[in-house]
């Protein structure tokens, strides 16, 4: 089965890939954190947060296309988010009609670039490096065991679910040719019951092989984390520009 990863572009060899996932992670988390923390309605500052971000996307050699489609992917909720804060009646100030109109126009497009570019730093970021080392770079600045394990569990065994919805959607089709006869509630209520028993049974499978291979609540270290200097001139030089951005703009 044909699955789409994450991190589907995380071996590709750029500047950005080669650095240490600790320093991509605290930079990227540092820039978001940085333009979310814009003024409501501000919007002029986004013009060079895009410009850094397409310069970095470049850097990375990351296809323009596929961060694109991410961005459409979410761009229902983010619309809906801003379009809903446009027709709101909160008021604004004490000026007049269109004047409060114009104000809440900026304000839904300035929660739509900030939701826009949060997307395309957090694709940047699995797409520049494989999820076992993000999980283990984030192990490394003491995120909880935990939600570590949760994570990497999340991970793997979404594509037990997706394998096995694509493999009863093909049985189904192979049986029931052109248009269902049946009503669609009962066919698809009964391939969602057998997309879940059938996951169950898998994912059992994969934790029993998983425990007989030594596991024991916690993933070790594939490869040691090496956090060298032009990891740490990335990440202050990628956290002040942005820091630049925000106090002069």
């Amino acid at each position: 089965m044909k699955h789409s990863f994450l991190d589907k572009y995380s071996r590709l060899d750029s500047p950005i890939h080669r650095r240490d996932p600790r320093a991509k992670i605290v930079a990227f988390l540092a820039a978001l954190l940085i333009i979310v923390t814009e003024p409501r309605g501000e919007i002029r500052s986004f013009l060079f947060y895009y410009l850094l971000i397409a310069l970095v996307l470049i850097i990375s050699r990351v296809p323009v296309l596929y961060v694109l489609k991410r961005c459409l992917i979410v761009s229902p909720f983010v619309l809906m988010a801003a379009g809903l804060m446009l027709l709101s009646g909160t008021p604004v100030g004490g000026e007049a009609t269109a004047t409060l109109f114009g104000a809440r126009a900026m304000l839904s497009l300035s929660i739509a670039l900030k939701a826009f570019a949060a997307v395309v730093l957090l694709t940047l970021l699995t797409s520049t490096e494989r999820i076992h080392r993000l999980l283990e770079g984030l192990r490394s600045l003491k995120m909880p065991t935990l939600l570590g394990v949760l994570s990497a569990f999340m991970y793997r065994y979404v594509f037990i679910l997706s394998d096995e919805m694509m493999r009863t959607t093909r049985a189904r089709m192979s049986r029931t040719p052109g248009r269902l006869t049946t009503s669609r509630f009962t066919t698809y209520g009964n391939q969602a019951a057998t997309i879940f028993i059938r996951s169950w049974e898998r994912s059992q499978i994969v934790y029993d092989a998983m425990c007989s291979r030594g596991f024991r609540g916690s993933f070790p270290l594939r490869t040691a984390l090496d956090f060298r200097w032009p990891d740490a001139f990335f990440l202050a030089s990628f956290a002040l520009l942005f820091v630049a951005v925000r106090v002069f703009a």
